[in-house]
């Protein structure tokens, strides 16, 4: 009887230890933080979270001025369309549009592993980690903190890639400009072409102005291409004018090739290349 009655007993601590690992959080579980700046915040954050001893990873959130046009929901953006010139187009509240930083809290400095861009509009569970919520932030704090964290785990692509798509959504001109600096002279190709594919989503003159500089002065086939396919994205008379140039004068006939498919494809057959 007293093994069972210990068996039990083990099977209950496991059972109430699994429960709180799998505890789920939603916006109203939120724990608010105070601070003078972003990084007086984090560092609030962690030293609470390190205080309740619930592990060593947590999410650290905050809001930040988005573009008018940012679409990071699931479910913005069309959603439908047909050859009858019927459309359905979804919004989004861009006030709701969030940072997320999965931080580990285990060492002396806290270090960010993962970095998600979502609309907290949507009802999100956040599954096993607490959410510590920093309020609303500068947009110049918030590039400069996501700039920082790319570049001090340069090895991680997720994070990389993470950190771009949040920075793209930011409504500054230091978005744009740290976008076309990263796809010009990281090392990486995958993080040059992340960094193009974001800097399309900002479908502004600005935007496509850098990715016209962008194609001018790269070097790398598969960055070209993926510059091609973000001018492509842009349906100003501009960026039609780009394609046609490629097409008709490129030194390279794949990319002459691969302008005048994004032409054919995405703007129909009425384009002619004179």
């Amino acid at each position: 009887m007293r093994k069972v009655a210990t068996i039990i007993a083990l099977s209950l601590a496991f059972a109430v230890t699994f429960a709180q690992d799998q505890r789920k959080y939603t916006r109203a579980d939120f724990i608010n933080v105070d601070g003078s700046n972003l990084n007086d915040k984090i560092d609030r954050a962690v030293k609470q979270f390190k205080a309740t001893k619930q592990g060593d990873t947590v999410w650290l959130a905050y809001h930040f001025p988005a573009r008018e046009d940012a679409r990071v929901g699931m479910f913005s953006g069309t959603v439908y369309r047909d050859s009858d010139g019927i459309k359905l187009e979804r919004g989004e509240d861009t006030t709701q549009i969030a940072v997320l930083l999965l931080t580990d809290a285990s060492g002396s400095q806290p270090k960010f592993i993962r970095i998600k861009t979502l609309n907290l509009s949507e009802p999100f569970v956040f599954e096993n980690r607490p959410v510590y919520w920093l309020g609303n932030i500068d947009a110049n704090q918030s590039i400069a903190a996501l700039d920082s964290a790319m570049r001090a785990d340069a090895q991680s692509r997720e994070l990389a890639r993470g950190a771009l798509r949040a920075i793209a959504v930011h409504d500054s001109p230091r978005s744009i400009s740290l976008l076309k600096e990263v796809a010009a002279k990281d090392s990486d190709v995958e993080i040059q072409r992340s960094a193009v594919s974001n800097l399309a989503r900002v479908k502004t003159q600005e935007g496509l102005n850098a990715l016209i500089e962008l194609y001018d002065g790269a070097a790398s086939d598969a960055l070209k291409e993926e510059i091609i396919g973000g001018i492509a994205r842009n349906e100003s008379r501009k960026a039609i004018d780009k394609l046609q140039s490629i097409a008709k004068n490129d030194a390279n006939p794949k990319m002459r090739q691969r302008a005048i498919r994004r032409l054919s494809t995405d703007r129909g057959s009425g384009i002619w290349i004179n």
